[in-house]
């Protein structure tokens, strides 16, 4: 096995080499997740499954809350509305086959449990593929 370094925006692999491409609860850190589904679209084959579970919210988040550093880091301050998030997907060439809430998943601090409720923030399972 060779590990190798890496960003999620920029994966040092060819194009079209992969057949999954998997993310548990990372991309909702990334700034720029246009990026990292356009990375995801590249690396995979025709066919390829993009399977993810992530942060999103139901309505889009106020600067108070993106902006707030220990929002980002319990995963909130970082979520993408949920329907631009999969616009982003299927713009970046994949198709959404299934998405699914985990209605078990639970924020630990109580900011985060606030903003979860105000907000929508909640955590899915998606999948999409990329037409072969």
């Amino acid at each position: 096995m060779t590990y190798v370094k890496g960003y999620i925006e920029n994966v040092p692999a060819p194009a079209a080499s992969v057949d999954v491409v998997i993310s548990n609860g990372v991309i909702n850190l990334a700034t720029d997740k246009s990026k990292v589904f356009n990375e995801a679209a590249r690396l995979l084959k025709p066919g390829g499954r993009f399977a993810i579970s992530d942060v999103v919210t139901e309505v889009q988040l106020p600067e108070t809350i993106v902006c707030n550093s220990t929002l980002w880091a319990a995963c909130i301050g970082g979520a993408a509305q949920q329907d631009n998030y999969r616009d982003q997907i299927t713009a970046a060439g994949m198709n959404v086959i299934k998405v699914e809430d985990n209605p078990t998943y639970q924020f630990i601090s109580d900011n985060a449990r606030g903003a979860s409720k105000k907000f929508g923030v909640k955590s899915i399972s998606l999948l999409a593929v990329k037409p072969s």
